[in-house]
């Protein structure tokens, strides 16, 4: 079994060799495994009853015929959330501010500072 990162690195590069418009443009590649970024810290009862909130909700929706939608905790309450809505715009946390010093909490990270 071969690394999935090192073969989309390879198979990106070779399709963009042979790309006339891509000659003049020089690609590079950087994998970086995403199981080390999604977690800081094991998971815990809260993570596992939440997901299995989600997991089921995602459910109901499908079984209720939606589709495009991603589930959400919207004032704790879970709620269908359209694709459209969410990838839209981009948005930008503020590394001093509330939110971001909630995630290195919970999540045991080290400050960026």
């Amino acid at each position: 079994q071969g690394d999935v990162g090192r073969f989309l690195v390879d198979a990106l590069s070779e399709a963009l060799e042979g790309d006339e418009d891509m000659k003049d443009y020089p690609a590079t590649f950087k994998y970086i495994d995403p199981s080390y970024m999604v977690r800081g810290v094991a998971a815990n009862t809260a993570d596992a009853q939440f997901c299995s909130l989600l997991a089921a909700q995602a459910v109901h929706g499908a079984f209720a015929g939606f589709t495009g939608f991603t589930v959400g905790l919207v004032n704790n309450r879970t709620v269908l959330i359209p694709i459209w809505m969410i990838a839209g715009a981009t948005r930008q946390v503020d590394p001093n501010g509330r939110f971001w010093n909630r995630v290195l909490a919970n999540t045991q990270q080290p400050s960026l500072k």
